[in-house]
């Protein structure tokens, strides 16, 4: 993500076919300074950056190369790098990375979201409260923008057991009841769009509800308060793992 303002002044000033010399006296500085700036060794003071883009008649962001920091493609390698990072446990690295994406782009909810979750991460081997906060806030300002609802429901859930970590209840509580009703969800509904395959599909979110309630129940015993089921953080697959008599046979046991 480097700034490419050096290489910007040098293309404006050649395009209006001046010398540095000449450009240096109509900014007022020397022409070692203006040379310095298109050597990407200094950079224009702050102060000056208005009057440098009203002389090229050009945006501030442009001088700075704003499109090209904030392009899909620079945050697409943001993202795969931390997803390399986090695998090989360099999680403190993740986050710097993060932390440096969200200073050029504050308010980008796919960065706000992998930090948190980042941050989640780290704070579950330390248990700091203060990762857990930082955490909390990200999630509550990547939910002020607009998510996609795949998203929003992740990050509400993902708040929601922050929340419980620090004890608090009721806001988790809360946040739980903003999800839809398991009656809304896709895989109650997804067979309705499917005329000649109803029942294969009807079947398939039955199955993959199954799972996911034996897996609930079978971690009952070693549950661990405020802790993210890894049925919920992994997600289920559709293929069972277990015969379905065996899961029925499980439900009806925890049932009666």
């Amino acid at each position: 993500m480097k700034i490419n303002i050096g290489e910007n002044l040098k293309r404006l000033r050649l395009k209006k076919e001046l010398t540095q010399e000449q450009l240096a006296e109509v900014l007022g500085v020397s022409p070692q300074a203006v040379s310095r700036w298109e050597n990407n060794t200094a950079y224009p003071d702050i102060t000056l950056l208005p009057s440098i883009a009203i002389f090229y008649n050009t945006s501030i962001d442009e001088l700075i190369g704003m499109e090209e920091i904030c392009s899909a493609e620079n945050l697409g390698r943001i993202h795969s790098e931390v997803h390399k990072l986090v695998g090989n446990n360099q999680i403190n690295d993740a986050v710097s990375l993060l932390k440096e994406g969200l200073k050029l782009q504050p308010n980008n909810s796919g960065l706000l979201l992998a930090l948190a979750s980042t941050l989640t991460r780290k704070s579950n081997s330390c248990n700091d409260t203060v990762l857990i906060e930082e955490a909390i806030s990200l999630l509550e300002r990547a939910l002020q923008g607009n998510l996609i609802m795949k998203s929003r429901s992740t990050a509400t859930i993902n708040l929601a057991f922050l929340n419980l970590k620090l004890g608090k209840v009721n806001k988790a509580n809360d946040l739980i009841k903003s999800l839809p009703h398991i009656w809304e969800s896709r895989e109650i509904l997804i067979p309705e769009v499917y005329d000649d395959e109803y029942v294969d599909e009807l079947r398939s979110s039955i199955i993959k509800t199954l799972i996911l309630l034996c897996e609930k129940v079978k971690s009952l015993p070693s549950r661990q308060y405020a802790e993210i089921p890894s049925c919920i953080q992994l997600g289920i697959d559709f293929e069972a793992t277990e015969n379905i008599d065996e899961m029925l046979d499980l439900l009806r046991v925890f049932l009666t």
